[in-house]
């Protein structure tokens, strides 16, 4: 049975399992009722992982204060509907920006993968939305935890920071190359991740926990030299993507799955069988660049 493992002081990760690679929950204890950061991807892994790891705690679903929502993607939200069904009381906050996807995520899961149909796997066939108890601004405290919005793997991504213990949640707002299941970083945001990234940078985070295990450094970094490092890694990888692409270009290279499956060679990742994901990556990048230079 997978359970709940310490990051820092009163803040635990739980590696709930998804499709090709794991999905982080983070549960942070304190004075006040305790708080899940993020739902797992579907109502299945909310009954099988999620409500046992939490018995190792002496805690049900009931006792839940808050879910709070990273992004709004699948794999971090497919859970939450569930949720909210065994245990009414439980308030769902997420960040302003994510309130349309939150009550319908999965149509922005069809959304995603409308761009490139032929190279995309199918949407989830149960994607439960809610509607929010709070929604949450840049800057907004919950408990010990600040809103920090962290544009870049998406538009509404955002990192949660434990100010007790330094402790950054991230979700997938920090993407290094990307999982093992997804070739190489995905950014449906890249123009606004590097200025994300700095920000973070300049914060006293003396740890990070991660909502996947990201290559090459993994889902947490312990202790603010770690930290540091792990935020100065993904500025390289996102610096050599940005010019892998731009160099392409230049090249004529264009074409996003073609430009897709070098940059996934190129940095050692492995190629999905479905490769949108890396050609959004692409076509971000692409995309930024035209804006630019217009």
């Amino acid at each position: 049975m997978e359970r709940f493992s310490a990051v820092a002081d009163d803040v635990f990760l739980l590696k709930v399992p998804f499709t090709g690679v794991w999905t982080g929950v983070v549960l942070v204890l304190g004075d006040d009722a305790p708080i899940l950061v993020d739902s797992g991807g579907s109502a299945k892994t909310v009954d099988s992982t999620i409500v046992p790891a939490l018995a190792e705690f002496d805690l049900t679903l009931a006792d839940i204060g808050w879910v709070l929502a990273t992004h709004i993607h699948g794999d971090h939200v497919g859970g939450i509907g569930r949720m909210r069904a065994l245990a009414p009381s439980i308030k769902v906050a997420v960040l302003r920006d994510s309130l349309e996807r939150m009550r319908d995520p999965l149509a922005y899961s069809r959304e995603i993968r409308a761009k490139f149909p032929e190279h995309s796997a199918a949407p989830p066939s149960v994607l439960d939305g809610v509607d929010p108890d709070l929604l949450l601004e840049d800057g907004d405290m919950l408990g010990p935890l600040r809103t920090i919005h962290s544009p870049g793997h998406d538009t509404d991504a955002c990192c949660f920071f434990d100010v007790r213990s330094g402790t950054l949640i991230t979700g997938d707002s920090l993407q290094l190359n990307g999982t093992i299941s997804q070739g190489c970083a995905l950014l449906f945001d890249p123009s606004r991740y590097l200025p994300s990234l700095q920000r973070l940078i300049s914060l006293p985070v003396q740890n990070i926990v991660c909502g996947h295990p990201y290559l090459p450094l993994g889902e947490t970094a312990i202790g603010p030299e770690a930290a540091q490092q792990f935020l100065a890694t993904c500025i390289g990888c996102y610096e050599h993507d940005r010019g892998f692409v731009a160099g392409m270009a230049t090249a004529g290279i264009t074409d996003p799955l073609t430009v897709a499956e070098a940059l996934v060679e190129d940095i050692g990742g492995i190629a999905p069988a479905k490769m949108f994901l890396p050609m959004h990556t692409v076509a971000a990048y692409q995309e930024a660049a035209e804006r630019e230079c217009s």
